[in-house]
């Protein structure tokens, strides 16, 4: 498939910083949660806007990374960590646009990570995967090293990786077919960052167990 020319690249560009700069703010503010120092807050940024296409790359053989090629992603990604530094306490009262530009990532990046492992010979079930853990894998990955339960595992989360897998499988099929022009691929794009948007606003969630009913054998 072409890449985009003209104004259709800018756009792509443009929605993928904010996509990048959102992930880093989610990580940096983690951080200053954490009470971490400005290393902690550089780097849970950088894991966060980077993480996952670093995972698809390396899943798909794409190496060098992305983030290592194209270093405006790391200048992005630790411009958005020195952005909370100096403005932690407004960003983080800004829970409604951050979410939006979270969600115009988290839609972006799991069609791009589907359509990228298509176009290296990965199956479209296997594509699909890779789509969703691309939109995914910088949050975990944050999380984890936050020594915090991955927030799309928790009971409490709204959906996160239900849009992501699904938008990351219907791009899978429409490059597989011979569909996946930039118009299709934004539409999916634009319809998960809607469902991401929604399932905070209308307090979606998936069904969980009732754990607290579940006896815990200590010994």
């Amino acid at each position: 498939m072409e890449e985009p020319t003209g104004w259709l690249a800018v756009v792509r560009e443009v929605f993928m910083t904010i996509g990048i700069l959102a992930f880093a703010f989610s990580g940096a503010l983690l951080a200053v949660q954490k009470r971490m120092d400005v290393v902690g807050m550089a780097g849970l940024a950088v894991v966060t806007a980077t993480g996952g296409g670093m995972m698809r790359d390396l899943l798909i053989g794409a190496t060098p990374v992305a983030a290592l090629v194209d270093w405006w992603m790391l200048l992005v990604a630790l411009g958005g960590a020195a952005l909370v530094l100096l403005l932690h306490r407004w960003l983080s009262r800004l829970d409604r646009p951050v979410l939006v530009f979270d969600a115009i990532g988290l839609g972006i990046f799991a069609v791009e990570g589907a359509r990228k492992a298509i176009e290296h010979d990965v199956p479209p079930v296997g594509a699909a995967f890779v789509g969703m853990l691309t939109g995914i894998g910088g949050g975990v990955l944050r999380d984890a090293l936050a020594n915090d339960i991955p927030a799309v595992f928790r009971k409490e989360s709204r959906l996160y990786l239900v849009p992501a897998l699904l938008g990351a499988s219907a791009a899978s099929a429409a490059v597989w077919l011979g569909w996946g022009n930039w118009v299709v691929l934004a539409i999916i794009a634009g319809l998960v960052s809607a469902m991401r948007i929604a399932s905070e606003l209308l307090r979606w969630r998936v069904p969980s167990l009732k754990t607290e009913a579940i006896d815990i054998v200590r010994d």
